[in-house]
């Protein structure tokens, strides 16, 4: 076996590749990526966790010999990356080594036989249909944030993604904080049930989507398939079934606040200066605006008033800043609300006028 490919075009498939490949696996074929070459002038480069694949479909310089090899995806991805020129020289050798050259460079890299790579899930018979990949990114940065990291809870540790076809809908929460956001999205598969998208999933989503000007998706139990040019992404779903969110979305507020975004979002980061981690930051909402206090008994503490549109009785509650920041960050109107009941009751914050994308924050006792 032995190819040349353009450094850029090989970079392609191995940027994603060791992202992808798990060095913490007891599995050592699983930190490595799949070369594989025909007698056409493609190679196929591929990467699995087990849960989340890519497979690629690169361009060589010229026809390869063929054969397959897999080789450590971080250690090759590392060595192309730094390598002189803009071609690489890649040959099997012996015992599956592997040799990477390019101009007096030359690189030996141990390797493993690549029948024992574990099968790539099959996108041919699924059915793809063309999205806007920059709405399908945006819907990923809204709530991705919110994903729970406690592996106990692994119906929580992923996106629900929803869609009739034309509006779709993605919701993501860990217990303290609930991220909303529905918008059109032509061309999305029509669901009867949601799906539930993993955390790396969704990572290596977006990651693709950061590049791609277009792409396909396709879902087809039990994987969600991501196409794009040259690479094929395949993200296993989590087999379980979301919480019903609309139970704790509130409704029916007595309170509502409307504030100024960027306004209100430099008061909290300020006001994160003088906060714990065990002490949220105090609102007091009244007739005349806002008011926000931070104390942190080792440090100090601060206050400031904002001006602000209140509507509905006095009242003080407390909320983790970050939580707070994280939602503000990521809504892009001039104006918000907060929306509340009592002081332990969630808040609702929303953009104003355009209410598609919504956080719930539970409240912290102050």
């Amino acid at each position: 076996m032995e190819f040349h490919i353009q450094t850029s075009e090989f970079l392609k498939g191995l940027r994603l590749a060791q992202n992808i490949a798990d060095r913490k696996s007891t599995m050592p074929m699983l930190a490595n990526v799949l070369l594989r070459t025909t007698n056409t002038s493609k190679l196929l480069l591929a990467a699995t966790d087990l849960n989340v694949s890519v497979a690629a479909d690169l361009s060589t310089s010229k026809t390869p010999t063929e054969g397959g090899i897999t080789v450590n995806a971080k250690a090759l991805h590392d060595i192309v990356s730094n390598l002189p020129g803009k071609e690489v020289k890649f040959k099997k050798t012996d015992n599956n080594w592997a040799e990477i050259s390019a101009g007096r460079v030359k690189y030996r890299l141990v390797g493993l036989p690549d029948r024992d790579f574990p099968r790539i899930p099959d996108h041919r018979e699924a059915e793809f249909s063309e999205i806007d990949s920059s709405g399908f990114r945006s819907m990923i940065d809204n709530t991705i944030f919110a994903i729970c990291n406690d592996e106990t809870r692994f119906h929580l540790n992923g996106v629900l993604f929803e869609s009739d076809g034309k509006i779709a809908r993605m919701v993501a929460t860990d217990g303290h904080r609930l991220a909303k956001v529905e918008r059109e999205l032509d061309g999305t598969p029509k669901l009867s049930a949601g799906i539930i998208i993993p955390k790396k999933g969704v990572v290596e989503l977006k990651r693709v989507l950061d590049s791609a000007d277009s792409c396909k998706i396709a879902i087809k139990s039990p994987y969600v398939f991501l196409t794009t040019g040259q690479l094929t992404l395949a993200v296993k779903l989590i087999e379980s079934q979301f919480p019903p969110y609309q139970a704790v979305i509130p409704e029916g507020h007595t309170r509502r606040l409307v504030i100024d975004r960027l306004r209100l979002l430099e008061g909290l980061k300020r006001a994160q200066l003088m906060s714990s981690e065990t002490r949220g930051i105090k609102f007091d909402l009244r007739e005349e605006g806002l008011l926000i206090t931070s104390d942190n008994p080792d440090m100090g503490e601060v206050s400031e008033e904002l001006e602000a549109e209140y509507t509905g009785e006095a009242l003080s509650i407390g909320f983790n800043g970050k939580y707070m920041v994280e939602f503000l960050s990521h809504m892009k109107a001039d104006q918000i609300a907060l929306e509340l009941n009592g002081e332990l009751d969630p808040g609702v914050l929303q953009a104003e006028p355009d209410g598609s994308y919504l956080g719930v924050v539970m409240p912290m006792r102050i």
